[in-house]
């Protein structure tokens, strides 16, 4: 689940979630299903950050990070600001 009320992006995660946050220095990106590679540094400025949220890594030279099931990531302008766990 993805919900934002415009200042705050809650990740919920049921099944399968992940994310990745690029920032300066950006670099290269291998897309996972074509063979093609997107350069983050000619469409960014060095100021950008940018965090992706998808069910399976798109890239497959980057490391993604897996939320867990039951778990609740939220992003404030591209940055992680807080894990919660739900409790089992």
């Amino acid at each position: 689940m993805l919900l934002s009320e415009s200042t705050h992006l809650f990740t919920y995660c049921t099944t399968k979630l992940c994310w990745i946050t690029r920032q300066s220095p950006f670099g290269e990106a291998q897309l996972s299903d074509c063979e093609m590679a997107v350069n983050f540094e000619a469409v960014t400025t060095p100021d950008d950050i940018v965090t992706v949220i998808a069910t399976d890594p798109l890239t497959n030279n980057e490391t993604w990070t897996q939320i867990s099931t039951g778990e609740m990531v939220v992003f404030v302008e591209g940055k992680v600001i807080e894990h919660l766990h739900s409790e089992s």
